[in-house]
């Protein structure tokens, strides 16, 4: 395996060229995630994104973005950002990931959206998650009765709603994609407020998050677009929804409402009019994200396995690594779950500890 790195930002034509052929023969890597656009998105707002290129007698048969953080551990490209990662390669390529993170100049590589599927990975996984799908590869009414043959009300109940916000605050109007930086920043307004208010940090206080969303809001190309999709009722804007999508997967990524107006749902509202017109972009899969809610549940068809891990090199910090670990799962599950968070609190920091 012949590995050679380059800086994100120095992607050239002839490898962007090669990376979505090589995504393009993959339908696992159908996510807007996997293309180049994402990683060099990323690399314009950060300077730790690096891509890893695998060669087979001079010609590259695989990419494997990272960001390098403290020098030594890797974070997949985007980190919080990032629902999807994994190699860019052929189906069925296979390498070897402790030769891989080694050659990249790494002691380890952690990972929480790793494609399950990419089974060359599965010794390192710790835990595996689906990611739910809506699959519209046969058109919303198909999709819709699908829903209704399995049991879930859930679309006949959003319908009620949406007859109960037009009689009460106004006709509704859906914006597939809107291109107005102000919208772009009320949608990020209030997902800001939903996070403050759940006792989650603010991914947009990051400040290299909000550069990564607004440059991939002004990004449209068929391999990746941005879409910030917007639901009115009357004149009244009630939910944004900023997500990305590739040719064929619509990601959801940021949705966001007018709190005011909760008890309509106007999320979910928006989510199912994404679900009507996504077909019109030919788009057959609206992806919903890893993390298994209530009206996922009800709304999804069709999931992807995804794995969280690391793959570690022998080290003084992998044993530290692992004895965090520990310390994590006692805080968790010890009657003394109180002093082991504490001392978990205490032990953290260092090069390469990574985000927590």
């Amino acid at each position: 395996m012949q590995v050679s790195l380059i800086p994100g930002r120095s992607l050239d034509a002839t490898l962007v060229s090669r990376w979505r052929e090589l995504q393009s023969a993959n339908p696992e890597l159908a996510s807007p995630f996997f293309a180049p656009e994402f990683t060099q998105a990323v690399a314009a707002a950060r300077d730790d994104v690096e891509v890893a290129v695998i060669e087979d007698g001079g010609k590259p048969v695989a990419f494997f973005p990272f960001q390098r953080e403290g020098g030594s551990v890797g974070k997949p490209v985007g980190e919080v950002l990032s629902d999807y990662h994994g190699l860019i390669c052929a189906p069925g390529f296979e390498c070897d990931p402790r030769g891989l993170v080694r050659k990249c100049g790494l002691i380890a590589w952690d990972f929480d959206h790793l494609l399950g599927s990419q089974t060359c990975f599965s010794p390192f996984h710790q835990h595996l998650e689906p990611s739910p799908q809506m699959d519209l590869s046969r058109g919303y009414e198909a999709y819709a009765a699908e829903r209704r043959a399995a049991g879930s009300e859930q679309i006949k109940k959003c319908g009620n709603l949406m007859r109960r916000i037009e009689k009460e605050i106004g006709p509704l109007r859906f914006i597939a994609h809107s291109t107005d930086p102000v919208l772009l920043q009320q949608t990020l307004a209030w997902k800001t407020r939903q996070y403050l208010e759940g006792g989650k940090r603010d991914l947009f206080a990051l400040g290299w998050t909000r550069a990564v969303v607004e440059r991939i809001h002004a990004t449209q190309t068929d391999n990746l677009a941005g879409m910030l999709s917007l639901l009115y009722a009357g004149d009244r804007l009630v939910a944004g929804h900023f997500g990305m999508r590739s040719r064929a997967v619509w990601h959801y990524w940021f949705p966001a409402y007018d709190a005011a107006l909760a008890k309509y749902s106007p999320g979910l509202i928006l989510l199912l009019k994404m679900a009507e017109q996504a077909p019109l972009f030919v788009i057959r899969t609206i992806d919903l994200g890893k993390g298994m809610g209530l009206y996922k549940e009800r709304l999804m068809s069709g999931a992807v396995t995804v794995a969280s891990g690391s793959v570690e090199l022998p080290s003084l910090l992998a044993l530290r690594r692992g004895a965090r670990r520990k310390l994590r799962a006692l805080a968790l599950s010890s009657p003394l779950a109180g002093a082991a968070k504490r001392l978990l609190r205490r032990t953290r920091g260092g090069a390469g500890e990574g985000k927590e």
